[in-house]
């Protein structure tokens, strides 16, 4: 389950650095694609909540947390997208840096399971 969680936030991580990449270049960025990249990461966060609730030991609870925050803040770039208004760039530098922190994490504790 892990490891389908981990291949899950790779896909994810990709499909952000994309639109991070199209948002930074003042190109215009898909809103499918942002959909699709909050579900999937969304979906890993339903995983790994699955995943601590039987596993016994350690668990990346830390990582959920990130993403929890990384999901909040992404959801509001959203809204704020589609609703027309315009939001600041350091927005989704903090998003990124959020959701890279737990991807970080989530693989130091794959790598040292």
């Amino acid at each position: 389950m892990l490891t389908v969680t981990i291949i899950l936030y790779t896909i994810v991580g990709l499909m952000g650095v994309y639109l991070f990449i199209r948002l930074f270049s003042k190109s215009k960025t898909n809103n499918l694609i942002g959909i699709i990249h909050g579900s999937l990461g969304l979906l890993g966060v339903g995983f790994l909540i699955f995943y601590i609730s039987f596993v016994k030991g350690e668990s990346p609870y830390i990582s959920i947390l990130l993403f929890v925050i990384a999901v909040f803040i992404g959801g509001g770039m959203l809204a704020a997208k589609l609703t027309g208004k315009r939001f600041p760039l350091w927005i989704a530098v903090i998003h990124a840096v959020t959701a890279l922190s737990g991807i970080y994490l989530l693989y130091s504790f794959w790598i040292n399971l």
